[in-house]
């Protein structure tokens, strides 16, 4: 294994030999927050919350960087550079932006098309914790929350302050950020973060240019909040394209496209919480996002537009009994999304859709015992599809069930089951694009079971989890399918036969000294078709094993040092349905950061993918390419160093 300079200086850096101030011990993780009120107890669920303080400490600059090495989560890069990344759970491949939900504070940031969320959107310095809940959340969450739930939750100051820093790093990364949080009196407070990025990326035809500004207005009370945000962002991206075999051992860094996209979005949302009463509490939440791109893609010239309005008000009641706090949620969910798309050299593909959901959904969790509480929901689920250019419309509905029981033995101990129906409604492009014969495709439905346990105290915590997701009609494009305008084999979504994900989830963390804290997971995804041609066959892309570690060290007061290996298991390439390559071997990445504060100062110090490791960050199999193989080669090492100041 070879080190660059840059990274045996960092292995080597001497631990000087001063007093150094002891490392916090493993706190418990905050209750989760559900769609309602947070439960009394832990909620029903493989969950995983990653607190403000753990952000601080990996010296992330992204969203993406803190996510990569979390149980049961991969991250697929599609195009090398973070930019594009989307996040699997439970293990989906080529469809996984639609089976994951991404929330803001409750906002959906998930698409009504192909497109996945727009993670950049979301500064990592407004973030105060993460809550990745592993597994079936339809019940609650609705659409797409098939494979599992990212819960991003935004920080709300306790005092006056304002922040500014500058990042510096490869490939000429410079990047400027800060936010700034005001009382403003009478209830009234302001936060207001601003972010704009520039870089030319690892490979050519690949720079970047990001700006995202935000403001949020806020009224508190006695008996609730009310606030009103605003968000806009500007993404200008060129595309770097795949690369042969033969062209990727010629030049890693080499671009085969002159592709590229455009994109603004604008953001409003408004939200409230009141109390009603000693039992009752309202929230009403309204979010309204208009996205337009540009680009070109495939060598035709696109725009397109996206426009999706929701309004979720829904109501939560707590009881006290001798057993403990019964908690009753009803809501409703309702979504329209307009999307339109020209391509100029293909026509066919244009496409003019709408798609209304509307949603009701209650969840009762009732105490049976003083450590013994069960979990009963439903949702009603209706999706009505208009494809406005052939005048054809269309209405689904469906319905969802989740039981779960929970067992709470002693303080350090929780046990849970869980059964529920999942549920994702084909999107519009989906629908756009379909085979001959069909004009709607079919929802995709299908049964999660989940088990897992928990250990924890003041200063470590182990959880193990089980699971099993069985789908019928799942969504999925294939690119060998006939087309109901091009014929076979031009490609076409389709509903696949019986497919099946089931896993074990291992991790565990906490405090070996007063200076030194570690963590570890391994994840075993088992994903696999069930039925039709590709029977017995494993989902492409889906690691079956994955693992990951981390360290962190304090130096010296104010100085800390932070450690991760992260790995990923061999998988068939994306697309490659019928296995017609072998799989790509996996690899182990090591990423390592200081942080350094002092008063008021900071500084940062990211070095991701410590030993320069050459490795694709995505590959694809197509029978017109030679060699068969699409690469889209990773940076090789890559350093960042960010410097702050609080006011």
């Amino acid at each position: 294994m070879k080190l660059s300079p840059l990274a045996l200086a960092i292995a080597l850096t001497p631990s000087l030999a001063l007093a150094a101030e002891p490392a916090e011990p493993y706190q418990a993780q905050p209750l989760v927050v559900t769609r309602g009120t947070p439960l009394q107890k832990p909620a029903p669920a493989s969950v995983r919350v990653i607190d403000r303080k753990q952000i601080e400490k990996t010296a992330a600059s992204s969203l993406i960087d803190v996510l990569r090495g979390q149980a049961g989560l991969q991250v697929r890069d599609t195009l090398g550079d973070g930019n594009r990344a989307s996040i699997s759970l439970r293990g989906f491949g080529e469809n996984a932006v639609n089976n994951t939900l991404v929330l803001v504070d409750g906002r959906r940031l998930n698409n009504p098309s192909l497109s996945g969320p727009d993670l950049n959107s979301v500064p990592l310095a407004n973030i105060e914790r993460i809550e990745i809940i592993r597994g079936a959340g339809t019940v609650l969450y609705g659409d797409q929350a098939v494979g599992g739930v990212i819960n991003i939750i935004t920080r709300t100051p306790l005092d006056n302050e304002a922040y500014v820093e500058t990042t510096q790093g490869s490939h000429d990364l410079e990047a400027y950020r800060g936010h700034l949080f005001q009382q403003l009196g009478a209830g009234f407070s302001v936060y207001a973060s601003g972010e704009t990025r520039h870089t030319d990326n690892y490979r050519d035809h690949n720079n970047a240019s990001y700006s995202n500004g935000f403001g949020r207005l806020r009224y508190d009370h006695a008996d609730g909040w009310a606030l009103y945000e605003y968000q806009s962002t500007d993404d200008e991206l060129l595309y770097p394209g795949a690369l042969t075999i033969a062209q990727r051992r010629a030049d890693r860094k080499a671009s085969a496209s002159n592709e590229w996209n455009d994109s603004k979005t604008q953001v409003h949302r408004f939200a409230l919480e009141q109390a009603i009463g000693a039992n009752w509490t309202g929230n009403f939440d309204y979010s309204f996002r208009d996205a337009d791109g540009v680009g070109l893609i495939s060598g035709s010239p696109f725009n397109d537009g996206t426009r999706v309005e929701s309004f979720s008000p829904r109501l939560t009641a707590h009881f006290d009994s001798g057993l403990g706090r019964s908690e009753w949620l009803i809501g409703h969910d309702h979504i329209t999304s307009d999307y339109q798309a020209a391509y100029a050299s293909f026509p066919s593909f244009s496409s003019m859709a709408r798609q209304t959901q509307r949603d009701w959904y209650t969840q009762l969790s009732q105490p049976l015992a003083s450590d013994v509480n069960l979990i009963l929901g439903y949702r009603a689920s209706e999706a009505e599809d208009r494809n406005k250019r052939n005048d054809l419309s269309h209405t689904d509905r469906e319905g969802s069930t989740s039981v779960a029981l929970q067992w709470q033995p002693n303080q350090q101990t929780s046990l849970f089951i869980k059964r529920e129906d999942v549920l994702r409604w084909a999107n519009v492009n989906e629908n756009a694009s379909v085979g001959p014969g069909v004009t709607f495709l079919k929802p995709q439905t299908g049964e999660s079971w989940e088990s897992g346990i928990e250990w924890r105290d003041g200063r470590q915590r182990y959880q193990a989890t089980l699971y099993r997701l069985d789908l019928q009609d799942e969504l999925l494009y294939d690119p060998l399918a006939e087309h109901a305008v091009f014929g076979p084999g031009a490609g076409a979504n389709i509903n696949l036969d019986k497919t099946r994900r089931e896993g074990l989830l291992l991790e565990g963390e906490g405090s070996l000294t007063d200076k030194l804290s570690v963590g570890a997971q391994y994840s075993f995804t088992d994903s696999e078709f069930r039925a039709g041609q590709n029977k017995g066959n494993e989902v492409p892309w889906v690691s079956r094993h994955s693992a990951g570690a981390h360290l962190n060290y304090v130096i010296l007061p104010g100085l800390n040092a932070y450690l991760e290996a992260i790995y990923t298991g061999a998988r068939y390439l994306s697309s490659d349905d019928a296995h017609v390559l072998p799989r790509e071997g996996g690899y182990t990445l090591f990423n390592a950061a200081f942080k350094y504060e002092y008063q008021q100062f900071n500084a940062k110090l990211r070095v991701n993918n410590l030993t320069g490791k050459r490795y694709d960050s995505f590959a694809t199999y197509s029978a017109w390419t030679p060699g068969n193989k699409g690469l889209y080669p990773a940076p090789e090492e890559d350093v960042q160093l960010s410097v702050g100041y609080r006011f």
